[in-house]
């Protein structure tokens, strides 16, 4: 999904009250004020779990008892769904030149053109 289609789904949800587009990584107190943030919620991926971080960038909502973590059961990680396209990779780049050569006889047709004035 592209982030459009993200924020909708979030937003559909009937706990959401806004979504925030490129937030900072950390949450500060001065967000929480400004934005006036009642809760901060973080899901548990699998490939982040185990990520070492210098800082935690949930410290201050911990500390003010406004964290929640979602536990996810969901074994989908990033480097699998990376594996997954590269292995299709070869199959999407055919796919995407037949498409690519059919929307170019489309064109031709269109306009009474000949294969080489295309």
């Amino acid at each position: 999904m592209n982030m459009q289609e993200r924020v909708l789904s979030v937003l559909g949800c009937r706990y959401v009250d806004d979504v925030l587009l490129d937030a900072p990584w950390s949450v500060t107190r001065e967000m929480i004020a400004t934005l006036r943030v009642s809760v901060v919620v973080r899901g548990t991926i699998c490939d982040t779990a185990q990520r070492q971080e210098l800082e935690d960038p949930h410290a201050v909502p911990k500390s003010l008892g406004m964290h929640v973590e979602l536990h996810s059961e969901e074994t989908l990680s990033l480097a699998s769904i990376s594996e997954r396209l590269k292995a299709r990779g070869p199959e999407a780049s055919q796919r995407q030149q037949q498409k690519a050569s059919q929307e170019q006889a489309w064109f031709r047709d269109k306009h009474g053109l000949r294969p080489e004035e295309g």
